[in-house]
């Protein structure tokens, strides 16, 4: 439940946050995320399960086939090395418009980790309505 920052190697690997790797053993999964400027890293158990429930989808239908190509297709398995880094695909990378030498944040979501360029998050930052202006109300969480 935070936000990190590191930045992609000549290789396009970068250090996974020491407290993120905690909680994330075995292999991991990247793909991309329903939000554009984003990517999801998953645990094998997380992934397995959206896998699982995308390909109970209809295969006629078209969207079905797109959404599954994009989630699942795009996907890239990766093991955390001995220096905490996971090396990722420049297709991934160019999905967010970064690559080596950039910054980018890990934004930890607890069932699952997002993965966007430190650039687009600010500018993102910047532009969003402050979150006083939602109506909190379609959510119904109490106690914030």
């Amino acid at each position: 439940m935070a936000r990190y920052t590191h930045i992609i190697d000549k290789k396009g690997r970068v250090t996974v946050p020491a407290r993120l790797r905690e909680n994330l053993t075995g292999t991991l999964h990247v793909t991309g995320n329903l939000d554009p400027g984003y990517l999801t890293l998953y645990t094998s158990e997380q992934f397995s399960s959206i896998r699982s429930q995308l390909l109970q989808l209809s295969g006629t239908d078209p969207d079905v086939r797109r959404f599954q190509r994009f989630i699942i297709g795009e996907a890239v398995s990766c093991e955390v090395d001995s220096q905490g880094r996971i090396s990722i695909s420049s297709n991934l990378w160019d999905l967010i418009g970064v690559g080596p030498g950039d910054e980018i944040c890990f934004i930890d979501m607890i069932d699952k980790v997002e993965i966007c360029s430190e650039q687009f998050y600010q500018e993102q930052k910047a532009h969003e309505d402050p979150i006083a202006g939602l109506d909190l109300s379609k959510f119904d969480v109490k106690g914030l």
